[in-house]
């Protein structure tokens, strides 16, 4: 079936059925993550893991990811969707139960890797599950209904983590942060299965494998020295590697055009970069994504800082987590009038809601106007996350759904890596030997001021084209009454 039969053929239920089904892609991996975050202290001490072992299990799992999901998107394209969504959800359940079972750090982190890796196979089928299931009036709703899962794996996840370290359940202490993924992935398999259309594929697809590994060499080099630099003391072999990533990039692009003049089938088609809204797009969730540093920062200043425990930590980060999940379903209901405005809304909330949370830990004030700031942030990004992803995707045809996912989500998780590299230095310059909880406030409050500033450019690239369409659409109308 082809993906514009899809919307004509598939009743609106079975097709809501499907994306729902899809979701599930993209909020495991996004649960698990946050998880692991508030399990962490209890991984180090299960397995007397070193710092460096305990940040590649997190570093592992975000470089594999985001190295690979250009590679899972375009393979969803080639192969089909719901194709690459299964050995996806079957590779990451399978690591997932690796992970849980793993009798030393070590094999932790190489399963973290793989785990990486399957869930980027299967995360792009959601996105262009958006744009070949929903017409384009049904693709505002899908893009918020994907925004509140995101929020609930936010809230859902810090909580959940901290509600397993808490209760020990079944006396498996930090592995049930692997292990509870095991049957969600079962039901997630056995749905897909029955639920799910097939859509994507060619009847002669060729993967590029030549531009599968320099894209991979390319953006693995920019990753992990950015992952692992602060752990390495910035030493000069990580600055190396880190300089290579441009060079690797520029083959990259060299060898793609090379072979689409000679007719073959490029991993990345140029004709994406040709789209204005895209690539404006992919630098707007550059900078969006600099909201990785607060749900590691603020997650340590109450444990470290403070001295909560895993489940007080959970709680703490919940106004942040509902809002998050409240925010795109007000916006779904905003009519066709206020749309436009619903990113610079979304952006300016987000930007007073940190700037209050980073005031809040460097004076030590808690109580309402830590919780106000907090759910201010978290609304905010909630009704700016679909608008954005819509701008990005909006444009992109339907034959190229998947790369064109996997390459703004890969754009996502370089942001966040980036973020976590420099906004993570400033955070522990500040830091620097302090121990109490007015020095990881302080620290806290900085790294906060610094992504204010960061989401201020992002606010203002993205409400530039936004302008720009209202300014036309005025001048089309004045004109017309001319």
């Amino acid at each position: 079936m082809t993906d514009s039969a899809l919307i004509t053929t598939l009743s609106p239920a079975r097709r809501r059925i499907a994306f729902y089904v899809l979701l599930l892609g993209a909020l495991l991996p996004a649960l698990n993550m946050f998880i692991v975050t508030i399990a962490l202290p209890a991984i180090r001490a299960g397995l007397d893991a070193s710092s460096s072992e305990t940040g590649l299990i997190v570093s592992g799992y975000t470089s594999a990811f985001g190295v690979t999901l250009i590679t899972g998107g375009r393979l969803g394209d080639l192969f089909g969707r719901k194709r690459m969504f299964q050995i996806g959800m079957i590779s990451f359940t399978l690591m997932s139960l690796i992970c849980g079972l793993s009798p030393n750090a070590e094999w932790l982190v190489v399963a973290r890797v793989f785990q990486g890796i399957a869930a980027a196979l299967m995360a792009p089928a959601v996105l262009a599950g958006v744009r070949t299931l929903f017409a384009a009036e049904e693709i505002a709703w899908a893009m918020n209904i994907y925004a509140t899962g995101i929020g609930m794996a936010v809230a859902g996840g810090m909580f959940l983590g901290g509600v397993l370290m808490a209760t020990d359940a079944w006396g498996l202490g930090w592995r049930t942060a692997f292990l509870i993924n095991v049957p969600i992935g079962l039901a997630a398999m056995a749905a897909a299965a029955f639920l799910v259309p097939e859509s994507g594929g060619r009847e002669k697809p060729r993967l590029d494998i030549g531009g599968v590994l320099l894209l991979s060499a390319a953006l693995g080099s920019f990753v992990v020295s950015l992952s692992i630099g602060r752990e390495h003391h910035w030493a000069g072999w990580v600055f190396a590697l880190l300089g290579a990533s441009p060079i690797l990039l520029t083959a990259f692009f060299w060898y793609e055009l090379r072979l689409t003049r000679r007719g073959g089938m490029p991993l990345l088609d140029a004709s994406l970069l040709e789209i204005e809204s895209f690539r404006r797009g992919l630098l707007v969730a550059l900078l969006f994504f600099f909201t990785t540093p607060f749900y590691l920062f603020f997650s340590l200043y109450l444990q470290a800082g403070l001295g909560e425990a895993a489940l007080s930590a959970g709680l703490a980060i919940l106004p942040y987590g509902i809002a998050n999940f409240i925010g795109p379903m007000l916006a779904s209901r905003a009519s066709a009038r206020l749309r436009p405005y619903l990113f610079g809304l979304g952006m300016t909330l987000e930007i007073i809601g940190y700037g209050t949370v980073g005031l809040c830990t460097a004076t030590q004030t808690g109580g309402i106007p830590l919780f106000l700031g907090l759910f201010t942030a978290g609304f905010g990004q909630g009704v700016a996350m679909p608008e954005m992803i819509n701008a990005i995707l909006g444009d992109v045809p339907h034959a190229h759904t998947g790369l064109a996912a996997g390459i703004m989500t890969s754009t996502l998780q370089l942001g966040g890596a980036l973020s976590v590299a420099l906004i993570g230095s400033l955070f522990f310059a500040v830091l620097g030997d302090g121990t109490s909880a007015a020095d990881y406030g302080h620290a806290l409050g900085a790294s906060m001021a610094s992504q204010v500033v960061i989401f201020i450019a992002a606010m203002l690239l993205g409400l530039r084209p936004a302008f720009a369409r209202r300014r036309a659409a005025r001048l089309a109308s004045d004109r017309k009454a001319c």
